[in-house]
């Protein structure tokens, strides 16, 4: 399903709002119309909501601004407890079937600066795409430095 609306009339923008299903699909349109701080807001206001980015992270056709929008706000969350509280699902992406999303968990995972996203990125060090091993290898030399 493509929900890029890039020329969508303001009369439709409004319609999609009012029949919005959950919090996801409000931080995809805001990312898609560049309003990243309504984003940053909301997951300020609510860190738990950082979670409701996770579709976002897990669509490898996802629109490309929506896909960086979500990443800048998953940067803010670097070593923090709403990142840390979001190791399982991004341990289960990391082995997503697509390396676009194992790429965007396994950064994520380093970011988090938890030792208990090592094993799901040492899962990921023989990896069949290149970038993907490649972050494995920043994310775990990050997460090593950090105990240390």
């Amino acid at each position: 399903m493509n929900h890029a609306y890039p020329f969508a009339s303001d009369g439709t923008r409004a319609l999609l709002r009012a029949s919005l299903r959950d919090r996801a699909e409000q931080f995809q349109i805001w990312l898609l119309e560049g309003q990243l701080k309504s984003v940053i807001a909301a997951v300020e206001k609510t860190p738990k909501a950082l979670a409701d980015l996770l579709p976002i992270v897990a669509n490898p056709e996802i629109n490309m601004n929506v896909r960086f929008g979500a990443s800048a706000v998953f940067e803010r969350y670097a070593g923090t407890a709403a990142l840390k509280a979001l190791l399982p699902a991004l341990g289960l992406l990391s082995a997503h079937g697509d390396h676009r999303v194992r790429a965007d968990a396994c950064h994520f995972l380093g970011m988090s600066g938890a030792p208990e996203a090592i094993k799901y990125l040492e899962a990921r060090q023989d990896d069949p795409d290149a970038e993907v091993r490649e972050i494995v290898a920043e994310s775990l030399e990050e997460l090593q430095t950090n105990e240390e």
